[in-house]
């Protein structure tokens, strides 16, 4: 495996040694000196932002042959250094803005340096005397240390959630359910303009709806100014904006097969001096599914089998209100206000008609298991940034509060009917129902610094407190006698504490060519379980480093290198660690595991970058090993129970190769493709000596073709190869879908119809083993599945390009 990765890179490392510098200016310049430079900032004109990663080429005023190129910095400073005397002239351009050429540049010993000063660019997609421009992107760009998705590219999303927009993104896997992994594992931060969410991470992708974001960067290696949680980094979604004066807005709504529907908005209104915007959105998703399953049994020279088919019903309710305002104070002094309100929910009922029975031979049981499964609840959290600019250019101080609060909690009802064989005719009846709080509150403060040295190093530095309460309070009741009864012995009450205060501090800066970032960053966690009902309390104290560190070499103006480096954890959330047991059916038990370590794990990864003409294509390395890596388990208990639980393998290893590329064969057709390879380990103790090992790879493609101005078709799919698990393995499964648009009125309405799962093929099947045990499971969606959607934009309204917010957020969920 490993040589398979290295292969690729040997490969392209010897197209890159066997490509020639940049040629001279037309004359001969060998015995001249090379001491002269051309510098400048690139910014856009609207937005006053500066364009990260525009290219800068020098011409030849003499025969238009390439002197120098560069690429950009994340303030739009570039700079073209050791240059022959001569004339000259230089283009810059970025996708998405109108190219604009400086002529007649002139260096000589007397003048060997030229500032093109701030060199403004105009937004290639501007209504200009209502003839609309189009300036294309790409479905995917990549930046020097994030992978960004242009969600308005990915027609499939359409009327859909960002899990829609994210199964064609690069780095990121998604399963039947709708459930998220990044690389493989499931711990990933989500950011929303750079804030913490208030909801879980996979809630919070299944919530937003793909319509009002205007992209989402997928960091895998973040810097020390993030914070450190999460195993395989930070997804961070930005939502549309607007810099358009006056009112702008857009409206969208969905209509799917199987009760599905969803709606949005969003106003803006900017003046010079101050900026208002509201939105909402509300969504109900219903799906159905179908499974079945076998699980085995060992005890005491019987073996017990359990055979159970099911049907079920998924429903995702949600609604939320956001509203904000940006007072531009003057022009370096910025302080913004935010809040946001709304409901989440997502319930599963199913009805199991269930067969148990022995060998050697004894009476068999049937029973009808009808159960149902809600969490949700209630949040709302509000955030104030305040941003001062001091008179040296990239001299900056920001503060920002959020503070955030969750209601609600995991609510499941049971009844469980014996019958006779038919599972039609009832003997006795048990139900019971249990109730999990999730509510909590959270307070997260920051401060970030900024200071230039000179045009080509800085020192960034900053400090930052995160506060949680949450609780884990649990009910257990029984329903007896026609009347619901708490059961005492299993109901427990416990809260959760924890605070972090974190320092960082990164110094970057160019040598020999390199462009380069190291940091480090210091968090001192305080953590106390109190178990209330048990008078039992668990407190942690420590404090931890986590370093990182970035390179790159511009090779050429299209061909550059990065190597990255951080150090990440991953905490347990505090149900994994609540040791009362929890019961959700007659034939399994939950149980946390307070002496749950965090896991650690370091993150290495190596990629070439190559643009051809309108094509780019990336390829990467990777490795990440993960100590102490949590993992849920099964074990059978004496009882015949099956008990999940939580603990801490030895190791984990992840090492692989990514390739992935845009590329534009014709200008009506344009195709993003995706290859991910990696090998996957486990080593570890789980009652049961753990070595799971496997290859694996998937592979995602979305073709786009422009036939006419206005009409676009999209066909996409993604492959997932079978994988193993912590005691067991899922088998391959992959999905095709289509989407068409079309747009009316110079674009102001676009229409949009499409189809996921088209053959029916998002089959999720597993297999599982313990020590006396195993199962096989087997689950089917609702498929296909036909979205009508349609948006309307108001005033021309166009999001903002360029702008990011670097502001880091909590994990969601995660503990320690």
């Amino acid at each position: 495996m490993k040589k398979l990765i290295l292969i690729p890179f040997l490969f392209f490392g010897a197209v890159i040694f066997a490509q020639g510098h940049y040629p001279g200016g037309g004359m001969n310049r060998e015995n001249m000196p090379k001491d002269a430079l051309v510098k400048g900032i690139i910014k856009s004109e609207i937005t006053k932002l500066p364009v990260q990663f525009a290219n800068a080429a020098l011409f030849s005023l003499r025969d238009s042959s390439v002197v120098a190129g560069a690429v950009a910095d994340e303030n739009g400073n570039f700079i073209l250094e050791n240059l022959p005397y001569g004339r000259y002239y230089l283009v810059i351009d970025f996708i998405g803005f109108y190219k604009k050429t400086i002529s007649d540049i002139k260096l000589f010993p007397q003048k060997k340096a030229f500032d093109a000063g701030t060199v403004l660019l105009k937004d290639a997609s501007e209504n200009l005397d209502e003839v609309v421009v189009s300036g294309e992107r790409n479905l995917v760009e990549y930046k020097i240390d994030r992978k960004v998705i242009n969600i308005s590219k990915n027609i499939n999303s359409s009327g859909g959630t960002l899990v829609d927009a994210l199964e064609n993104a690069p780095s990121v896997q998604v399963d039947i359910d709708g459930n998220v992994t990044m690389r493989g594992s499931s711990n990933f931060q989500v950011l929303i303009d750079g804030k913490p969410s208030v909801l879980d991470a996979n809630d919070i992708l299944q919530q937003i709806p793909a319509s009002a974001v205007e992209n989402v960067e997928i960091i895998t290696n973040p810097s020390v100014k993030f914070d450190p949680d999460g195993t395989t980094g930070i997804i961070n979604i930005i939502m549309k904006k607007t810099h358009k004066s006056g009112l702008t807005g857009v409206v969208n709504a969905s209509i799917g097969t199987g009760d599905k529907y969803s709606t949005d908005f969003l106003l803006n209104y900017r003046t010079k001096k101050v900026g208002f915007y509201v939105g909402a959105n509300y969504g109900d998703r219903s799906s159905l599914g179908t499974g079945n399953s076998l699980r085995t049994t060992l005890l005491d020279d019987t073996t017990n089998y359990l055979e159970s088919t099911s049907e079920r019903t998924h429903q995702r309710k949600y609604y939320s209100v956001k509203g904000g305002v940006d007072f531009y104070l003057n022009d370096n002094n910025t302080l913004s206000l935010s809040g946001r309100y709304g409901y989440f929910g997502f319930g599963m009922s199913s009805v199991s008609d269930i067969y148990e029975y022995t060998l050697p031979l004894s009476t068999d049981y049937y029973t009808i298991n009808d159960g149902t499964f809600e969490i949700g609840g209630g949040f709302y959290s509000g955030n104030v940034d305040y941003k001062h600019n001091f008179a040296k250019k990239g001299h900056e101080i920001s503060f920002s509060a959020n503070y955030s609060v969750r209601s609600g909690g995991i609510e499941s009802t049971v009844s469980e009917t014996e019958t006779d064989a038919t599972f039609l005719n009832a003997v006795s009846e048990s139900k019971y129902k249990t109730f999990q709080d999730r509510g909590r509150d959270r307070w997260r403060i920051k401060v970030d610094y900024t200071y230039p040295i000179n045009e080509k190093s800085k020192i960034e530095a900053g400090y930052q407190t995160r506060l949680l309460n949450a609780k884990g309070d649990y009910e257990y009741e029984n329903f007896i006698n026609g009347s619901w009864i708490k059961d005492e012995n299993v109901s427990n009450d416990m809260i959760f504490t924890r605070n972090i205060h974190s320092l960082y501090t990164s110094y970057s800066g160019e040598f020999a060519g390199f462009t380069y970032m190291a940091g480090l960053r210091g968090e001192f966690t305080d953590r106390i379980i109190n178990q209330i009902t048990s008078g039992e309390k668990y407190p942690i104290n420590r404090f931890d480093f986590f370093p990182s560190l970035h390179l790159s070499k511009q090779l050429s103006k299209t061909d550059q290198m990065q190597l990255s480096y951080s150090r990440r954890v991953n905490r347990p959330r505090h149900w994994y660690l609540n040791p009362f047991p929890g019961y959700s059916d007659s034939y399994s038990v939950r149980q946390g595991n307070p002496a749950l370590l965090p896991e650690f794990i370091d993150s290495y990864e190596l990629s070439y970058n190559k643009r051809i003409k309108k094509s780019f294509f990336n390829l990467g390395a990777y490795y990440r090993q993960t100590n102490n890596s949590m993992n849920r388990i099964q074990q059978l208990q004496d009882d015949g129970r099956i008990l999940y639980t939580f603990a801490n393998l030895d190791k984990e290893f992840a090492y692989g190769s990514e390739l992935s590329g845009n590329f534009q064969f014709f200008k009506w057709w344009t195709l993003y493709a995706n290859l991910n390879l990696y090998s996957y380990n486990l080593e570890g103790e789980t009652g049961i000596t753990t070595n799971q090992q496997s290859f694996n790879y998937d592979a995602k493609i979305n073709s786009t073709f422009m036939f006419l101005k206005n009409s676009r078709l999209q066909i996409n799919g993604f492959y997932n190869a079978p994988t193993v698990t912590t005691q067991g393995n899922r088998e391959a499964f992959y999905v095709f879908s289509a989407a068409f648009r079309q747009e009316f009125f110079k674009k102001k309405l676009s229409v949009v119809l499409r189809a996921n799962d088209i053959f029916k093929t998002g089959k999720y099947v597993t297999d599982t083993e313990g020590l006396n045990f195993s199962s096989h499971d087997e689950m089917l969606r609702e498929a296909p599945v036909f979205m009508l959607s349609l948006s309307y934009k108001i005033n021309n309204y166009k999001q903002k390009r360029g702008e990011r917010n670097d502001d880091t957020g909590d994990e969601g969920e995660g503990m320690m």
